[in-house]
């Protein structure tokens, strides 16, 4: 699979933080995270490989 911008947003007013990937040329909403384990969670759903390496990477 082809790199995603992957956008973790800032937190909202419970605490979670959005997380949005762009594809297919639109952005999808995969839902709201309130943990490192849901963004993975997120992630493989998404097709991410090896979502847990991505977690620190700026790019």
């Amino acid at each position: 699979m082809s790199r995603a911008p992957i956008v973790v947003h800032r937190p909202s007013r419970t605490g979670g933080r959005r997380v949005s990937v762009h594809r297919h040329g639109r952005d999808e909403i995969l839902g709201t995270a309130y943990s490192d384990l849901d963004l993975v969670v997120f992630l493989e759903a998404a097709g991410i490989a090896d979502p847990e390496a991505v977690l620190d990477d700026p790019q």
